[in-house]
């Protein structure tokens, strides 16, 4: 599976692609991503959408002009004071009350200047700047959350992936490579959705692009032509045969998961997301729910059997239930399919990242499953998840 990498800060600096997240650095120290993590990797997911797709309006189309002028006043740079030097990504509001959310690697490692302040400077669309807090972030999903002391800014709603679909027109904007300290905005389409971004742990429900993103436009959004955000840029992809960046393949964290975590992070400060201890899983397509007997309009997750995997250190065989963790416990197993976690149904890995988030580590749930064919409901108590 390819590598990916973050876009990280924006700068000439951060055009030294040792990896690739989308933040820039300004310093001429040190090609680090903005807030100090040079690199990051994603893993890539075979494309699981449905044979057919349906749109549903959620407002009135626009114009790429009109996009850009409604939502650029929500935009801000998001600038960050880092051992590595300084660097640049982009966020957006997201409450008038001040709330902005950025990827976490965006703010990562931000330090006070001078022991004042916060490491962190957001400036917003009409040039004033504010030093911002950290209400909190989510290293798993790479978001965060930051407040400004300022009201009455305008917002971008949150959209759902479900009103998106692979082909639709997209727009970027973010302060890549911090050109002349004014944003960039750039067009594309949904190229795949329900891919994974493998930042340490996976990012799932992530949308594929072919928006232009560089560094500097980390923590920025991928638009609809409604001017909703549908995802948070966050990462592009090498070329594993030239060690450049592949053109045109870049990821969003989608925004049914942006919008779990940023609830939760606005309320507590943190995520605290449960943990099944299920891998290798994949959304139910209907030749597969054919062949297991299942009704082809059934939607869920499926738990491939094991696989054996060769590597350095030998072959090994990989369960997609890990032995001893909730899921295994719970008495799932091998060639199940989840339908449903608690009360959120979990169509596909987006869905299933966002039953995760609004269930908590030590909560008792219901689990809605198919087995051989028959439906079935099984009870487990959710795990921590592991450190990372």
């Amino acid at each position: 599976m390819p590598t990916y990498l973050r876009v990280a800060a924006a700068g000439l600096a951060g055009l030294v692609l040792i990896s690739a997240a989308a933040c820039s650095s300004n310093t001429t120290t040190a090609p680090a991503a903005s807030g100090g993590k040079a690199s990051a990797s994603a893993q890539q997911q075979a494309s699981t959408q449905p044979v057919q797709q349906t749109r549903v309006q959620t407002g009135k189309e626009l114009s790429a002009a009109e996009v850009v002028q409604l939502a650029e006043p929500s935009i801000v740079k998001v600038s960050t004071t880092t051992l590595q030097g300084i660097g640049v990504g982009t966020g957006f509001v997201v409450d008038p009350a001040g709330y902005i959310i950025t990827n976490n690697h965006v703010i990562a490692g931000a330090s006070a200047r001078n022991g004042n302040g916060t490491g962190i400077t957001v400036t917003t669309s009409d040039g004033a700047q504010f030093d911002a807090k950290v209400v909190g972030t989510d290293p798993r999903s790479d978001l965060a959350l930051l407040k400004i002391d300022a009201t009455n800014l305008k917002a971008l709603t949150l959209g759902n992936l479900e009103n998106v679909v692979v082909g639709q027109d997209v727009l970027a904007i973010g302060y890549a490579l911090d050109l002349q300290g004014s944003d960039t905005v750039t067009r594309g389409i949904v190229s795949a959705k329900d891919r994974s971004i493998d930042e340490n742990q996976p990012v799932l429900g992530a949308i594929q692009t072919d928006a232009a993103i560089n560094h500097g436009n980390s923590g920025g959004p991928l638009l609809d032509f409604t001017g909703t955000v549908i995802g948070v840029n966050t990462a592009i992809a090498p070329d594993a045969t030239t060690g450049g960046i592949a053109p045109g393949i870049g990821f969003a964290v989608g925004a049914n998961t942006v919008k779990a975590v940023y609830e939760q992070l606005r309320a507590t400060g943190k995520v605290d997301r449960g943990y099944l201890g299920i891998r290798n899983f994949q959304a139910l397509r209907p030749a597969k729910a054919k062949e297991l007997g299942i009704p082809e309009n059934v939607q869920g997750v499926y738990l491939p059997p094991a696989q054996q995997v060769t590597t350095n250190r030998g072959t090994q065989t990989i369960s997609s239930v890990a032995a001893g963790d909730p899921a295994d416990k719970a008495g799932i197993k091998p060639g199940d399919v989840l339908t449903k976690i608690g009360n959120t149904p979990v169509a596909d890995e987006s869905e299933l990242a966002v039953a995760l988030i609004t269930h908590h580590a030590g909560e008792k749930v219901t689990i809605e499953l198919y087995r051989g064919g028959k439906k079935m409901t099984v009870e487990a108590t959710l795990g921590t998840p592991p450190a990372q």
